[in-house]
């Protein structure tokens, strides 16, 4: 195995894409330990508190006005040439990029976000020699993520692969091993066994309430109340919206409602996922892939416009989940699932078709070969 640097850059607008780059990592130090491996967020190395605060007016644009973001998503999704906006990105950052490599020295890139890759494919088109691999982390292909000069695209499913190809992208360069999720979620404990761990009882049916590591999915406090007179336990993933963490523990404490934990951002959302009957979520592309994964029902609620209406529309299409339009539609929808173990068996089984096991593991050996062909090469050139 190759024993050089892998860099690997990301991006904070959604922790999925950060999940990612963990998950390859990961992949990486099992397959080969002495493969270093440094994850940078890469607008964060461009202009810090630019980053921070386009972050903040994303979230902010997605809360109030998501479907602007749906537009211009749906706009650029399909051109094949680089539009206005993909120039921009590529000349204005390409500098930092450069001072990036020339200090990293890596052997090879990884994108899991699509504006590095685009700025990265500029420069192989300057002569940047490092192999470039893009790791697509949605059930969707978006014109962004297709650039000049990628050696490898690491997808979520074969099905993909009929719209890269019309991007012009050769299938040999195509590999669907899943999106990378954390190599955990190769472990199985037993649903009684992750119940025991979490604290909650193996006798009542576990409903996960997840909105993506930023915690927006449109869910509220009254919501979780109704869902918490039913006869099941709840788990509230609240990741990152400290404002409903607090706002749902308040809740807990002063109605002594005993079936509901609620949690910030966690680590061990295998666990979880492990333990739960049914999971209420978005459509982030992680996450779905972790449900699939773990064959975890799914209930999509409030996805946003774009990528996760995407997403949402493959796990439909395919019968691996599940839809509610509005809060009292999921409220019914939830409850009725729970008491249908026929129902909820028919999903698990259209899961098991879709999921990929192993998907780290699967694209760190792909990096691993590609970095070590590239290496046999120069060591032909040099000889």
């Amino acid at each position: 195995m190759s024993y050089g640097k892998v860099l690997i850059l990301s991006e904070k607008f959604g922790v999925g894409h950060e999940m990612a780059a963990f998950a390859i990592s990961k992949g990486i130090r099992k397959l080969s330990p002495q493969t270093e491996v440094k994850i940078i967020n890469f607008f964060q190395q461009f202009q810090p508190y630019l980053s921070r605060m386009t972050v903040k007016l994303y979230l902010k644009a997605l809360d109030i006005t998501p479907e602007i973001w749906g537009y211009f998503y749906e706009r650029e999704r399909n051109k094949k040439k680089a539009t206005v906006v993909k120039k921009m990105i590529q000349m204005g950052a390409s500098f930092i990029l450069r001072e990036i490599i020339e200090r990293e020295k890596p052997d090879m890139i990884v994108c899991t976000h699509p504006f590095p890759c685009c700025v990265a494919s500029r420069l192989k088109r300057k002569g940047l020699s490092v192999p470039l691999v893009a790791v697509i982390t949605d059930f969707d292909v978006h014109g962004f993520w297709i650039n000049e000069g990628v050696d490898a695209y690491i997808i979520a499913h074969e099905f993909m692969m009929k719209s890269m190809m019309k991007f012009g992208v050769d299938p040999g360069k195509i590999y669907p091993t899943g999106i990378p999720i954390d190599p955990n979620f190769d472990t199985f404990h037993g649903k009684i066994a992750a119940k025991k761990m979490l604290g909650f009882k193996e006798d009542l049916p576990l409903v996960l309430m997840a909105g993506g590591g930023l915690g927006i999915n449109g869910l509220d406090v009254s919501f979780v109340e109704s869902l918490s007179h039913a006869p099941l336990q709840l788990a509230v993933i609240c990741g990152k919206n400290q404002s409903l963490q607090r706002n749902l523990l308040a809740l807990t404490h002063h109605n002594n409602l005993d079936n509901i934990k609620v949690y910030g951002f966690v680590e061990n959302m295998c666990d979880f996922m492990e333990a739960a009957d049914l999971i209420i979520t978005k459509a982030g592309g992680l996450t779905l892939a972790e449900a699939l994964a773990r064959e975890l029902p799914v209930v999509i609620y409030n996805p946003l416009p774009g990528q996760e209406e995407r997403n949402a529309e493959f796990l439909l299409k395919n019968g691996a989940a599940r839809r509610a339009r509005n809060r009292d539609v999921l409220l019914k929808l939830a409850i009725n699932l729970l008491q249908d173990e026929e129902k909820l068996l028919r999903i698990k089984n259209k899961e098991a078709q879709l999921k990929k096991l192993f998907s780290a593991k699967k694209a760190a050996a792909i990096l691993l070969n590609l970095m070590e062909e590239k290496n046999d090469l120069m060591e032909m050139v040099v000889d």
